[in-house]
């Protein structure tokens, strides 16, 4: 009997043994239909918006709707370029964007270095002010801070606006950079300073370089933000020369009738700058989202 017990034994050994082999050939398996099934997700609406850009204004519109088109065309792209100042509005998206995530990184870096570095009272009350003060809508405050920059004279202004643009995300670059300050050890700052550095090289010369994956992801999330922000702008800008991105394409939209070629690549052209940027940070951004974590 006890080698029969033996057999049975080894018989279940084997079945479980072949059912966790089985188990991890699937898990990789599984993860894939995943990955595929968000990779169409997301793509999808891409592949639609590029061949709507590509077809006449009727085919949009012809059933059964098609991806391809009978006669491609670059059309709605010159078209888009010739008749609106969609370069210009480009253009001051990218002004608005990249100034304003800028002015929030220097306020950012100063003052997360002044919360990582020196003891004072009511530190911790302060930090938690700064996270109230960026979890509350930029959009209740819009009233108040049109009459404001009416009031100092900085409506309807570029320069006003990529300071407000700054002002409104130094709470979230602070919360952000804090916590990349506090994995660089302070042992660097007592070496600076045997040196004869003052804190301002310091900060400039050792931690600076140390925080570029930080910087670096810090900005693309800022720049992200402001790329896309209509509210404010909207309220704030009346000169259509000054409008960004997210206006100009607004204003595509007809009264009664609005071409779809055009809104479909003014929408691409929306999304160009975001992709070429995020492929030249893209191996900050990892690094700089998980370094600033843990302490």
């Amino acid at each position: 009997m006890t080698w029969i017990n033996a057999a049975d034994n080894a018989d279940e050994k084997r079945k479980g043994f072949s059912f966790s082999m089985l188990r991890k050939k699937l898990k990789p398996a599984y993860y894939h239909v995943w990955a595929i099934a968000a990779f169409t997700v997301f793509v999808y609406p891409l592949v639609w918006l590029t061949a709507a850009s590509l077809k006449q204004n009727w085919e949009i519109y012809r059933e059964p709707l098609s991806l391809t088109s009978s006669a491609p065309t670059l059309d709605a792209y010159v078209e888009l370029f010739r008749t609106t100042p969609f370069l210009l509005y480009t253009l001051n998206s990218l002004l608005y964007a990249a100034a304003g995530a800028m002015v929030s990184i220097g306020f950012g870096i100063v003052t997360a270095y002044g919360f990582s570095r020196h003891k004072f009272p009511q530190r911790k009350t302060l930090m938690i002010a700064i996270l109230a003060a960026q979890l509350m809508p930029g959009l209740i405050a819009a009233i108040p801070t049109y009459l404001l920059m009416r009031e100092i004279g900085l409506l309807d202004s570029r320069f006003g606006l990529i300071l407000l643009y700054g002002a409104l995300s130094i709470p979230f670059a602070v919360w952000v950079l804090k916590g990349h300050f506090d994995t660089i050890p302070t042992e660097l700052d007592d070496s600076a300073r045997m040196d004869g550095a003052s804190k301002l090289r310091t900060l400039l010369q050792i931690h600076c370089p140390l925080l570029l994956p930080g910087i670096s992801s810090l900005f693309l999330i800022l720049f992200v933000q402001k790329w896309s922000e209509f509210a404010l702008v909207s309220v704030l800008l009346r000169d259509p020369d000054k409008y960004p991105l997210s206006v100009g394409t607004y204003l595509l939209l007809g009264a009664d009738e609005s071409d779809f070629r055009l809104m479909a690549a003014a929408s691409l052209v929306n999304i160009i700058p975001i992709l070429t940027l995020f492929v030249f940070l893209q191996r900050y951004l990892v690094a700089g989202l998980t370094k600033g974590a843990v302490k």
